[in-house]
């Protein structure tokens, strides 16, 4: 039933206003788009995992930071040395946080050379 809905839906005064002619230039138009679609994809998907990599190389530098200077907060807390604790746990937080990244980095130039 709903073919024939649709093929009267397409008729105009008994004229036909779906053609094999323009059947065939919609394939062609439509094979054309996703061939243009298919060429772009790649880009788009490279630069998401650009971001992605950018993304978790910067929370795990901001994380190791921010770890190291509360453990120096709490140590400065509990021996009253204040802000030495802080200070130097910042630096080792950074000094860790620098190190995963080199990690991070040396690790995806290996699965790079793999594939």
């Amino acid at each position: 039933m709903g073919d024939h809905l649709m093929s009267r839906l397409l008729c105009l005064n008994g004229k036909n206003l779906s053609s094999h002619k323009d059947n065939d230039a919609l394939e062609a138009l439509g094979k054309k788009v996703k061939a243009a679609q298919d060429a772009h994809s790649p880009e788009i998907e490279e630069d998401r995992t650009n971001w992605a990599v950018g993304v978790r190389y910067a929370s795990e530098f901001s994380a190791a930071v921010i770890v190291g200077g509360a453990l120096g907060w709490c140590f400065d807390y509990f021996v009253g040395s204040i802000p030495w604790g802080m200070l130097v746990g910042i630096i080792l937080g950074f000094t860790a946080g620098t190190r995963n990244i080199v990690r991070l980095a040396r690790e995806m130039s290996v699965d790079v050379d793999e594939s």
